[in-house]
């Protein structure tokens, strides 16, 4: 969830939610009417809501013989289910936040971040990073940051086999089969420069952190997160770009021109670099995929101008637009001409952009000031499930790259996106106010992708809604008072703002 401005000051968008005092409010609320914004969907239907998953950040699955296992990481810690009927899914376990709590925490306060939860499928490990704020943390106090590593042998039993704590905690992903660990985020060391913290995990109860730095992007700059692609290349996303590295294998290194061993402490860049001002005004990257090999067919459909694996999908997170119209937006771009290092270094080579879209003066866009970013997004048979925010859950065909068009969207009321997961035909959607949502494409987005139509243009104004008990809550922001909208909050409900501890 790295939100960046043209300082890139912080890492971490916190959440400050006064969930009692908000069910007391809406009680003394219930049939009173409320204006409210628009909710809108088109060419999708809503198949299932995991119940109990509000706060929901991130999703992973495994798979244990027949049985189809979603880990849903929130705000409350991590649950399991089982969704091998997805319309009928069964609650497994929930490893709660008084289990996850360290020495001097606060159960009663949020667990956060872990916005990118990896599961290891051999072993059924799943992989937890803590932010500085977790558990009520605040300065001028101790604030530990690092990695659950939990076992998940049982996904109805959930342990926790060992806490490691780093200079570092937003995002963790698997490497080498998940015998390493690259964790990603804000490094809060006295170098406080950006680079990617690389633990051994081979004995899972025993992590070991390395003595390496990879990919270092020098002092004030982060990393944000890390995608594998389905050649082995792990891709790090953060300040100044995204850059994809070897972790095995032996490679020629084109930053000194010798072939060596890649290894996950010492790996061969391979691709990558900056994106154009005009297309990423920010120069941050918050997460990636690249087509290649068995997801070749994912992405867009291969050209003599745009080659099989030569192209780069990416996001902005943003704020400097309401409706994403100049930040905040997706991103393709080329890797061709970066294979040499160029995007190395400290004036990181800029990528071809290929194509660009938002949901700008698109249909099922809301209007006026509402927290718009692109997030976390999955692809899928050329289509990719995309999180903005307020603005919802959008499916986009990339067919052309070029030309990426909407074919359908998801924008609930009070709908908040965080991150939409293909999985078996479906996407699982976690949504930070509504929980995760199981959804479907219907005839019509097929129809639409098959026919290069994208979904016209409409406009929806706000409308009345009779509150209840059960109706969901918009979430709004504001900025944090010390770093402004790099670090957007969720003003407290009765008071209207909220306390500079609880976030960065």
């Amino acid at each position: 969830m790295k939100v960046l401005t043209a300082l890139t000051a912080s890492l971490l968008m916190a959440l400050t939610v006064q969930d009692a005092s908000a069910a007391v409010e809406t009680a003394q609320q219930q049939g009173a009417e409320e204006v409210r914004l628009a909710p809108a969907a088109k060419n999708v239907r809503l198949r299932k809501t995991l119940p109990g998953t509000e706060r929901a950040i991130s999703i992973a699955f495994a798979q244990y013989g027949r049985q189809d296992v979603a880990f849903v990481s929130s705000e409350s810690g991590l649950q399991t289910f089982d969704v091998t009927d997805v319309d009928n899914p069964k609650f497994l376990d929930h490893l709660t936040k008084q289990e996850m709590a360290l020495p001097g925490d606060d159960p009663s306060q949020r667990f956060w971040e872990n916005e990118d939860i990896n599961v290891d499928p051999k072993r059924k490990l799943a992989f937890l990073a803590r932010e500085v704020n977790s558990f009520g943390r605040a300065l001028p106090g101790d604030r530990p940051t690092g990695n659950y590593i939990v076992s998940a042998v049982n996904p109805a039993d959930l342990k926790i086999l060992s806490f490691h704590r780093q200079n570092t905690g937003h995002t963790s992903t698997c490497i080498n089969d998940c015998q390493y660990l690259w964790t990603a985020g804000r490094d809060r060391s006295a170098d406080n420069i950006g680079r990617i913290f690389v633990t051994d995990l081979r004995d899972p109860r025993n992590p070991k952190e390395l003595p390496v730095s990879v990919d270092v992007r020098g002092a004030g700059k982060i990393t944000h997160d890390v995608q594998v692609d389905a050649m082995g290349i792990a891709w790090v996303a953060g300040d100044d770009g995204t850059r994809g590295y070897w972790t095995d294998g032996w490679h020629r290194d084109p930053l000194t021109g010798k072939v060596r061993e890649a290894t996950a402490a010492d790996p061969v860049p391979y691709a990558g670099g900056n994106v154009p001002k005009i297309d990423m005004p920010t120069r941050f990257t918050h997460n990636s995929f690249r087509p290649v090999g068995r997801t070749l067919l994912d992405g867009p459909r291969p050209t003599r101008e745009n080659p099989a694996g030569s192209l780069l999908l990416h996001t902005e997170e943003a704020f400097g637009s309401s409706t994403c119209k100049d930040q905040g937006r997706f991103v393709i771009s080329s890797l061709q001409g970066t294979e040499n290092g160029e995007g190395w270094g400290s004036t990181p080579k800029e990528m071809k952009t290929v194509g660009v879209w938002s949901p700008d003066d698109q249909e099922g866009t809301l209007p006026g000031n509402v927290t718009c970013s692109a997030h976390y997004f999955d692809v899928q048979n050329r289509v990719v499930a995309y999180s903005w925010y307020e603005q919802g859950t959008r499916f986009i065909d990339i067919s052309n790259p070029a030309k990426p068009i909407q074919i359908g969207y998801w924008r609930p009321d009070a709908a908040t996106s965080w991150a939409p997961y293909w999985h078996k035909g479906n996407v699982f959607v976690a949504d930070i106010v509504r929980g995760v949502e199981i959804v479907s494409l219907t005839k019509g987005a097929y129809e639409a992708q098959e026919s290069g139509t994208n979904v016209q243009l409409v406009t929806s104004g706000p409308v009345k809604v009779k509150l209840t008990a059960d109706t969901p809550r918009r979430l709004p922001l504001m900025p944090h008072p010390d770093y402004g909208y790099a670090c957007p909050m969720i003003a407290g409900r009765d008071s209207g703002s909220c306390s500079p501890s609880s976030c960065c």
